[in-house]
C-alpha cells in the first residue's frame, strides 16, 4: 500500500474515533422514522427531540423554525435553501427538515407507508420462503443498471448482487446491463438506451433499477429514447442518485482514487463534476407514463458510515449530503420520494434483500392500484414530430 493510501486509510480511523464522542444526543421521528443519534447542534437536538414532537419549550427557536415553515412554498427546498439553513442553523438541522418536507407531501406519506407494510412482511416470511408477491408480479421485469466501479468495488453494492438475487429467489425476473464500470455517463446512458430497446418485445413491462452514478444514466437513456420508445417502462426506481453529479468530483479526487484501486477513465469522473451534470440534468425529459420513485439516505453527524464520513466532511461547507452528493440533487421530481433517516449514500445496515422484496411489492402496488384508469403506453398515439 502507498504512503498516500496509508494517510488515507489512517485519516479514516481518525475521524471515526472523533465521531464516537461528537454531537449531541438525540431521539426523535421524522416521518413515521424514529432515529436515536447525536447530532451537531443545539438547534438540530432540539428540532428533533422536542419541535417536530409538539413540544414547544423554547421561544426563540420556535420563533426562528416557524418562520421557516412559513416561508416555504409548498415545495421542497433546493439546494440553495438548504445550504442557507445550514448556514443559519446546522447541517443536522437542514437534513432533518429536508427529511420532513418530503414526508409532508401525500404520495411520499402513501408510499413510506405501503413500503413499511410491505417490509414488515417481507421481513417475516422472506428467511421462510414463503413470499406471495402481488398477482400482477408477473407482468413485470426488472432490469438493473450496476453504479460507479461495480466491477472493482462490487462489496460496496454497486453490482446489486444482494438486491437481484433476493428478487429472483422470490420468482422475479431480473436483468443486468454491463455497463463500463468508469465510463462517462454519456458513453454508459447509450448501452442503456440498447438494453431498454432490447426488453420492447417482451411481453413484460420493465422496472430500471439505478443507483448513484447510473441513475444519470438512466436519466439520459430514457429522455434519448422519449415516449414513443418507453412504452414499455413502467418504472425508475433511482436509489441514492448522483442526477446532479458530486462537488466530490469538481475536487478532482482521482489521484486519491487511483492509489486505492487502480487507473480509471478521467472522462467518468469528469462526467460526474456538477457543472457538466447539472447542465445534462436540465436537459432531462422522463416520459410522464414512467413512475420515477426516488430512494435515498438522509444522514446526520452521528449516523454517517466509515465509508461515507470523509465525503460527508468534506462536502459540509456544501450544505446537507449524503457522504458523495448533495441530498437535494439526488431527487427527480415528479415523483416519489422514500427516505431512509439515518441511512448515508451506501445504505449500509439495512437487510438489503428484504428491503429489495419490500420495495418491489410497494412499487408493483403502487404501479397497478395508480395506472388502472391510465391507457396503455403502447396504445398512446404519439404525435409526429414538429418540423
Amino acid at each position: 500500500m502507498s504512503l498516500t493510501a496509508v494517510k488515507f486509510v489512517a485519516s479514516v480511523c481518525f475521524l471515526l474515533a472523533l465521531s464516537a464522542c461528537a454531537g449531541l444526543p438525540a431521539r426523535g421521528s421524522v416521518g413515521g422514522q424514529t432515529i436515536e443519534t447525536r447530532v451537531d447542534s443545539e438547534a438540530a437536538r432540539y428540532y428533533l427531540a422536542s419541535y417536530l414532537a409538539g413540544q414547544r419549550g423554547n421561544a426563540l427557536l420556535d420563533e426562528r423554525i416557524d418562520r421557516v415553515y412559513r416561508s416555504a412554498n409548498g415545495n421542497l427546498p433546493d439546494r440553495g435553501e438548504l445550504k442557507r439553513l445550514s448556514d443559519d442553523f446546522s447541517i443536522d438541522f437542514a437534513s432533518l427538515y429536508f427529511a420532513d418536507r418530503i414526508a409532508f407531501l401525500p404520495d411520499n406519506r402513501r408510499f413510506r407507508t405501503a413500503f413499511d407494510h410491505a417490509y414488515d412482511y417481507a421481513r417475516k416470511v422472506l428467511p421462510e420462503g414463503r413470499v406471495q408477491l402481488p398477482a400482477a408480479a408477473a407482468d413485470y421485469e426488472w432490469l438493473f443498471i450496476p453504479s460507479y466501479l461495480y466491477k472493482r468495488a462490487p462489496a460496496k453494492g454497486a453490482d446489486f448482487a444482494v438486491p437481484r438475487a433476493a428478487l429472483q429467489k422470490v420468482g422475479l425476473t431480473c436483468h443486468f446491463v454491463e455497463t463500463i464500470d468508469d465510463g462517462a455517463v454519456d458513453t454508459n446512458a447509450d448501452l442503456v438506451v440498447t438494453a431498454i430497446r432490447a426488453r420492447a418485445h417482451s411481453d413484460r413491462r420493465l422496472i430500471v433499477v439505478s443507483a448513484s452514478k447510473s441513475s444519470a444514466e438512466v436519466a439520459l437513456a430514457l429522455t434519448k429514447l422519449g415516449p414513443a420508445e418507453t412504452w414499455h417502462v413502467a418504472a425508475w426506481v433511482s436509489i441514492v442518485g448522483a442526477l446532479q453529479g458530486s462537488p466530490l468530483a469538481d475536487e478532482r479526487l482521482l489521484p486519491d482514487l487511483e492509489e486505492l484501486i487502480g487507473k480509471v477513465d478521467p472522462a467518468g469522473m469528469e462526467s460526474l463534476t456538477t457543472a457538466r451534470s447539472r447542465e445534462r440534468y436540465a436537459g432531462f425529459r422522463i416520459p410522464e407514463h414512467v413512475l420515477v420513485v426516488n430512494y435515498l439516505g438522509i444522514p446526520v453527524t452521528g449516523s454517517i458510515s466509515s465509508l461515507g464520513r470523509i465525503g460527508f466532511s468534506q462536502l459540509k461547507s456544501y450544505g446537507p449530503n449524503d457522504g458523495i452528493g448533495l441530498l437535494s440533487d439526488a431527487i427527480y421530481p415528479p415523483g416519489v420520494t422514500l427516505v431512509e433517516l439515518g441511512r448515508d449514500h451506501f445504505l449500509l445496515g439495512e437487510q438489503l434483500d428484504v428491503t429489495a422484496v419490500a420495495l418491489a411489492i410497494t412499487v408493483i402496488r403502487w404501479l397497478e392500484e395508480h395506472n388502472a384508469n391510465t391507457p396503455n403506453p403502447r396504445e398512446i398515439k404519439i404525435p409526429p414530430p414538429e418540423r
